[in-house]
């Protein structure tokens, strides 16, 4: 039990739970700390121990006996992702914030619903995947709830940009190897994902980039959109009063 991992098992649902629990009582103890000294030392821990997290994940791949030049090279989205995480949060740059709220939430997530996964507690990548997605995620989470982003229409661009900037570097290394880095290379993965239901390549990648900046452009409408409502519903209870 302990040496092997299946979506939607026990195992699945428990972990996903316990960290999505984790990564929402941190949220709202950052912003229950918001602008004082214990939320940025809070963030700064948090950030830095990614880092450190990310430095020991990429020396396990590296090392001779896991490495495989199909899953070793720090290439997915969420091996990048993984330290944009905690810069965004150390340098409060909008455009690494607004990259880590579209690659994190839009992204992913997913992880947490279809984990390309294999291996159960007993073993180190489990503990890689789950921790490191939770930093990912959790920083985004984060970000928006403690620390109050908000995507604007030029943070869509700059997810746009990154996504182009990602697929240019990926996609060589896909068609040298053979490998599929960012799921858009000639490969299916071993795993169940959301990608089986795309078609064959190349096609595949046209609807994963229409799939993609959907998911993007969704969680970019969702704020003004959002705000848009609260105007209108403040307006209409403003009027009530009056008459």
């Amino acid at each position: 039990m302990l040496s092997t991992f299946e979506t939607n098992s026990p195992l699945h649902i428990a972990t996903a739970g316990v960290l999505f629990v984790s990564m929402g009582v941190a949220s709202v103890l950052g912003r229950r700390w918001k602008d004082t000294p214990r939320e940025l030392h809070f963030r700064r821990v948090w950030a830095w121990s990614t880092i450190v997290w990310q430095i020991a994940s990429v020396a396990f791949w590296a090392w001779p006996t896991h490495f495989n030049i199909a899953e070793s090279l720090p290439l997915h989205l969420c091996d990048i992702a993984a330290w944009i995480a905690p810069l965004a949060l150390l340098t409060q740059k909008r455009w690494l914030r607004a990259v880590l709220y579209f690659w994190a939430i839009g992204l992913s997530t997913q992880a947490f619903f279809t984990p390309v996964l294999a291996e159960g507690p007993a073993h180190p990548r489990f503990w890689f995947f789950w921790i490191g997605h939770t930093q990912i995620v959790g920083s985004a989470i984060y970000d928006v709830v403690a620390l109050g982003f908000r995507p604007r229409a030029k943070d869509f661009v700059y997810g746009v940009l990154a996504n182009a900037a990602f697929f240019a570097i990926v996609m060589p290394v896909n068609l040298i190897w053979g490998v599929n880095y960012g799921f858009v290379g000639n490969v299916t993965p071993i795993h169940p994902t959301l990608i089986d239901k795309l078609g064959p390549w190349p096609l595949r990648i046209v609807w994963i980039f229409l799939l993609v900046h959907t998911i993007m452009l969704a969680l970019w409408l969702v704020w003004p959109l959002g705000e848009t409502i609260r105007r209108r519903r403040a307006g209409g209870r403003a009027d009530s009063s009056l008459n």
